[in-house]
């Protein structure tokens, strides 16, 4: 199921909620992927002037779309709902995690059903695209962004092509270490999607 990273409500909102309930009986993961209708500013501040504006403020949309399926209960209601983002980039997650966990602690009590971290549920029901490959490109520095995260699952392979802003022919982005190859490049995908092992020998 694939639908624009923004919209007219947040996606956690109870409005949307008969869409989760299908997509976890059908056990359909959601996708959102980065873009709108157009119809309100992508930013929290109005409209950008340039595309460069528009594309880094991305990163927003899907936190608040996360935060938003999270804080409203969404994943306690619906435990076995999965949420892709796609083109999202991933070098912002641990920053969101870290800034998440600390406000639950501080505010859990005006949000009582969400009863654990939301780092723990974003690791358990989030999955990320590869592209863009918004992380450090050395190997050090890519093991350490992905310490932080703290999910060898979280990420699924994808390209940008055939757009302008493709970032070339490698498969991965630098940096990723080897133990992840296949985890990126097809187990974790065929636990997200496990109808897809029926076309794979």
């Amino acid at each position: 199921m694939l639908l624009f990273g923004a919209g007219e409500t947040l996606l956690g909102r109870r409005v949307n909620w008969p869409i989760l309930a299908a997509a976890e009986r059908h056990g359909l993961p959601i996708a959102l992927h980065a873009g709108s209708a157009t119809r309100h500013s992508p930013t929290a501040n109005g409209w950008p002037t340039y595309l460069i504006e528009d594309h880094v403020t991305f990163a927003q949309t899907f936190q608040s779309q996360l935060l938003s399926l999270i804080g409203e209960g969404a994943f306690t209601k619906y435990p076995a709902l999965k949420v892709v983002l796609l083109e999202s980039g991933f070098g912002w997650v641990p920053n969101f995690l870290w800034r998440g966990v600390k406000m639950w602690r501080a505010m859990r009590k005006e949000i009582p059903w969400v009863d654990r971290s939301p780092a723990e549920i974003f690791r358990e029901n989030v999955r990320i695209s590869i592209q863009p490959g918004d992380a450090p490109e050395d190997a050090e520095g890519m093991e350490a962004l992905l310490e932080m995260i703290g999910c060898d699952a979280l990420l699924l392979f994808a390209t940008d092509y055939p757009h302008a802003r493709f970032e070339g022919t490698d498969a991965l982005p630098p940096g990723l270490p080897a133990r992840l190859h296949r985890r990126v490049l097809r187990d974790n995908a065929l636990a997200l999607y496990p109808r897809l092992r029926e076309t794979v020998q």
